[in-house]
């Protein structure tokens, strides 16, 4: 399988002088099936997340903000962490970019478990792996339409689960100066082509196709 390094982004089709890129995937639009399927991945990918990033650049040049997209995000983090000063378009596009570009960086085909830090923080904070999927789940099915379940750690390294409405992100809270270690999508696109209106199923399976070595990653370096 071809790894790209978390930090490149050389996208297809995508115009180099757009201010933010979606960042390719490490694996095919088929590799995670049967658990995500290839029709779900190529709409999501290509249509929703594409969507996403033009309307965030043409955001950028309509209201004028000097911004790039840097190596390590700082970009996207700096509008998130100031968005009361944008637009509603802004605001909903720059979630949409930043949250698919978490979401599609975190599977990986080849089933792994937690190890090092993460897991030691998910033994801490929720007693075992079976307890986080539990209660990551709940909060999935509580989530009243569209919207986002989060797994972060605070700066102590204690494990917490957060929602969020539409395409908003944990970052866009002024108090907000923990790790995003995990995002779950629960928008109908990341799920009704083949699980249509059952939530829960989506969210069950979605557990077999984390990458827990980025997690880990995000949990030492990342944010």
């Amino acid at each position: 399988m071809k790894i790209v390094n978390f930090y490149d982004y050389f996208p297809i089709n995508e115009a180099k002088s757009s201010y933010f890129k979606r960042k390719p995937l490490d694996y095919t639009f088929g590799d995670l099936e049967p658990f995500i399927d290839k029709e779900t991945m190529l709409e999501h990918y290509n249509v929703h997340y594409k969507k996403y990033t033009d309307l965030l650049n043409e955001c950028v040049e309509e209201e004028s903000i000097p911004v790039q997209m840097g190596p390590n995000m700082e970009g996207i983090k700096s509008i998130l962490r100031n968005v009361g000063r944008y637009t509603d378009k802004l605001r909903n596009n720059a979630g949409g970019f930043y949250n698919h570009f978490l979401y599609f960086d975190q599977f990986t085909p080849e089933m792994n478990v937690p190890q090092g830090e993460i897991k030691k923080s998910i033994l801490t904070s929720f007693v075992s792996l079976s307890n986080l999927k539990r209660e990551i789940l709940e909060s999935g099915l509580s989530q009243f339409g569209s919207g986002w379940v989060w797994l972060i750690s605070d700066l102590s390294g204690n494990l917490y689960i957060k929602n969020t409405s539409n395409q908003d992100n944990p970052l866009m809270e002024e108090s907000f100066n923990d790790k995003i270690l995990l995002g779950i999508d629960v928008w109908e696109h990341a799920y009704y082509l083949k699980h249509k209106a059952d939530r829960k199923s989506y969210l069950k399976e979605i557990f077999k196709i984390i990458d827990w070595d980025k997690v880990n990653r995000r949990l030492e370096n990342f944010n």
